[in-house]
């Protein structure tokens, strides 16, 4: 079973990180490939609870949270139809949060996969690791943009002193 993560230190506290990834209804907000959320069970919150998450091409795929441990770690898992198999397939995507001091936390995001077949174990091996790195990364760096403070512009020019 394949298997790569990647780590990233967030400049939040790690309460303040969780409430973000637990917040499954907002989850755009640290996977920006996900353009609508809908919920497919009656909870909305915790282990068990199941989502469909729609792509901006329409592309609609639904995920139960099969691990919650507040504030510490968070897994989402694919809901497939008995009858799908790929050479790989995701297993799931879990969200580590570490305290790194009291205004940062490490936030490694990991990922798992099957493999069926020959090629899907070469492609497993060689390949999708590599790929699916890319993509946690682009996740983490999404994560952490929630977090950094909005930019103001300044006025151009010079500042004139109001008149009296």
């Amino acid at each position: 079973m394949p298997a790569t993560s990647v780590s990233r230190i967030i400049n939040a506290p790690r309460d303040q990180v969780w409430a973000v990834l637990s917040d499954i209804a907002k989850a755009q907000r640290w996977n920006s490939s996900w353009s609508r959320i809908e919920f497919a069970s009656n909870q909305t919150h915790g282990l068990g609870t199941r989502f469909r998450a729609e792509t901006s091409g329409s592309e609609t795929f639904e995920f139960e949270v099969t691990a919650w441990s507040a504030p510490e770690y968070i897994e989402f898992s694919p809901v497939r139809d008995a009858s799908e198999r790929y050479g790989i397939m995701l297993e799931a995507q879990g969200f580590h949060l570490t305290p790194e001091g009291e205004e940062a936390t490490r936030v490694e995001l990991m990922a798992r996969a099957s493999t069926h077949g020959v090629k899907g174990l070469v492609m497993g091996l060689f390949v999708w690791r590599g790929y699916q790195k890319q993509g946690l990364q682009y996740a983490l760096e999404t994560l952490a943009s929630a977090f950094e403070p909005e930019e103001r512009e300044e006025p151009e020019g010079e500042a004139t002193p109001a008149a009296e």
